[in-house]
């Protein structure tokens, strides 16, 4: 009897834990600690591990969770940022990864990971439009606070206003995918996983969104001033990240196929993570514009053959 009420209480517990996990770790925030970016990026986590292991509405409830001691303890401001950005994101995307339907053979297919990638930039483009709309409303202009908080000159200041929030968005929406895969290994090790896992090499997205992200580019960069035309360049940016995966999935399913592929992997990783302490941040930029190229040919040519383009002219 004990233990059938202890297993009753496992979701709720697992909500309430997390949640406070999850709020521990977005509150270093406020501290002065050296570690707090990789405490503040490691938020999501718990969310995940708990929505991977027993459902959204378990995410969720951790996400309310977290979002009550934010509040607490930040005030609203800071509680409706942790609302925002992290519970009610992540509840999403755990509600679409726990998708599946039945098949005539009663195969379950699951939520492929390419939906999910669109899943995180539809998210990241909403994120675009809260920032944009918030600091044009409430804080007087994004350009003053970029200007006063890092001591810019009104030009520097107004030039970086344009591509901050894409930029923001789009570090927020790399943080939240490696989480969910840290997450998803995680629960799989454990043997808690309701799904199987992602193969990272079988990413791939629709055709359509290719001409998205061009047209969004241009008009950016031909709309250079007003509020269209940073809407347009910030939601270029977001798009640019579930092409940048594509670029890293091509990797996976190339180096994979060669002796030792796993270590050179490990090492695009590596030169990835560390290219901005040995040749800065623009580094990082280009390489993942490099990616992002590489993903958007494979979307072209379709080097994996997922949709059997090449193998279909081999038939021909």
């Amino acid at each position: 009897m004990i233990s059938d009420r202890l297993r009753g209480l496992r979701h709720p517990l697992a909500a309430l834990a997390t949640g406070l996990i999850s709020a521990a770790l977005a509150l270093s925030i406020e501290t002065s600690s050296l570690w707090r970016l990789i405490f503040i990026a490691l938020a999501p986590l718990p969310l995940f591990v708990s929505g991977l292991s027993a459902g959204p509405l378990t995410s969720l409830a951790g996400g309310l969770t977290g979002a009550v001691l934010v509040t607490a303890v930040a005030g609203s401001v800071g509680g409706g940022t942790y609302l925002g950005a992290i519970a009610v994101p992540i509840a999403i995307l755990v509600w679409q990864a726990l998708r599946s339907v039945q098949t005539g053979d009663l195969r379950r297919v699951w939520y492929s990971g390419g939906n999910l990638l669109l899943w995180l930039a539809g998210l990241g483009l909403v994120g675009v439009f809260a920032l944009i709309g918030y600091f044009a409303v409430a804080a007087g202009g994004m350009a003053a606070v970029i200007g006063g908080r890092f001591d810019l000159a009104p030009a520097a200041a107004a030039m970086a206003a344009r591509i901050a929030p894409g930029l923001a968005v789009a570090a927020w929406m790399v943080i939240v995918a490696v989480d969910g895969v840290v997450a998803e290994w995680l629960v799989t090790q454990l043997g808690l996983a309701v799904r199987p896992p992602i193969d990272v090499r079988r990413l791939s997205l629709p055709v359509w969104i290719g001409p998205i992200l061009m047209v969004a580019g241009l008009a950016g960069a031909i709309l250079r001033e007003g509020t269209v035309g940073m809407v347009c360049l910030n939601s270029a940016i977001v798009l640019v990240v579930p092409f940048a995966f594509l670029g890293l999935a091509l990797i996976h399913a190339l180096l994979g196929r060669f002796p030792g592929g796993s270590a050179w992997v490990v090492a695009v990783y590596l030169g990835l993570l560390g290219s901005p302490a040995l040749l800065g941040w623009r580094a990082l930029l280009i390489f993942t514009l490099m990616l992002a190229g590489v993903g958007s040919a494979d979307q072209l040519i379709d080097f994996r053959d997922l949709r059997g383009l090449r193998s279909g002219m081999r038939r021909k």
